[in-house]
């Protein structure tokens, strides 16, 4: 069934040995995974003290200042995806000149963390507000995601989406092989355990992957198996489901609640059973993908 419905690559791994896989060397782009690979770049960087995700966007971005709904918008808040902000796909998607600036004007049109709305807008703001810290300390968001997280895990992105100044995108753009997505997966299990594995700190890890009262499902590019409702994550995205809709909902019924996956368009997935020391990873590009009779399967 893996190499089903636009299969490029796949593999499954149990501790550090690959029990099973196909085309395990194929690379391409992993699309919203990508948000994994921030939420580990805000995990390094709050444990050397410098990011904190209870703190206010404003005290960065300070054109936010004077507007009464992004001023209260908190770290948090960007990487639950529920900082009130349009999705922005337009303005950070066609080829920006400069995906920051225009990302900081996105309008505020929901009350900060009262809704979960999924896109590039929360993710390009948290880039922004990166890229400023990390400038005042001489060096880039390119260079920090380098040497902090993809060297440690042992990861490569030879591309990396970016505006026309160079700058990558958080909510997408990195482009791995079935075999890095494994390390991806095997790192984020070990931190979901509790261990601190490629050097990142297990407890940063758990506040920057919490979930939110309007989405239990989803943190810091971390998705969760959190309710007995079934349902298929990318069908509920675009249009944006409702609060209620999230109340309840799971990845999979036949899966049990400490089952996490990391969710790319089409198909890219890495599931993740922590406790059994358990991941899979696929390559796809088909939108026919359904994670419910896969994981009911196995």
């Amino acid at each position: 069934m893996a190499k089903q419905n636009g299969c490029r690559g796949w593999a499954a791994w149990r501790g550090h040995s690959r029990v099973e896989g196909w085309q395990t060397s194929y690379e391409g782009p992993i699309l919203s995974i990508t948000k994994a690979l921030a939420g580990l770049a805000v995990t390094r960087a709050a444990s050397e003290g410098w990011l904190d995700p209870t703190e206010h966007v404003a005290d960065t971005i300070r054109e936010w200042r004077g507007d009464a709904r992004k001023q209260r918008i908190t770290l948090q808040m960007l990487l639950q995806q529920t900082a009130g902000l349009e999705a922005g796909v337009a303005a950070l998607y066609r080829n920006p000149a400069d995906k920051g600036r225009n990302a900081v004007a996105l309008r505020a049109i929901d009350e900060p963390g009262s809704f979960f709305r999924y896109g590039p807008a929360c993710s390009e703001v948290l880039a922004e507000l990166m890229q400023r810290k990390l400038s005042a300390r001489g060096e880039s968001l390119e260079r920090y995601l380098h040497r902090s997280v993809m060297v440690p895990i042992g990861l490569g992105s030879k591309n990396w989406r970016s505006d026309k100044k160079g700058r990558f995108f958080l909510s997408t753009g990195a482009e791995l092989s079935v075999d890095e997505l494994g390390k991806l997966g095997r790192t984020i299990g070990g931190l979901l355990r509790g261990e601190s594995p490629d050097g990142f700190d297990s407890s940063h890890y758990a506040r920057v992957t919490r979930a939110s009262a309007a989405n239990p499902m989803f943190g810091g590019g971390l998705w969760r198996n959190a309710g007995g409702r079934e349902i298929e994550v990318e069908d509920a995205l675009d249009p944006p489901a409702s609060t209620a809709f999230w109340q309840g909902a799971g990845l999979s019924r036949s899966q049990p609640r400490d089952f996490y996956a990391l969710i790319g368009s089409s198909g890219r997935r890495v599931y993740i059973w922590p406790r059994e020391q358990v991941v899979i990873a696929r390559h796809g590009v088909a939108r026919s993908w359904r994670d419910g009779p896969f994981l009911r399967a196995l």
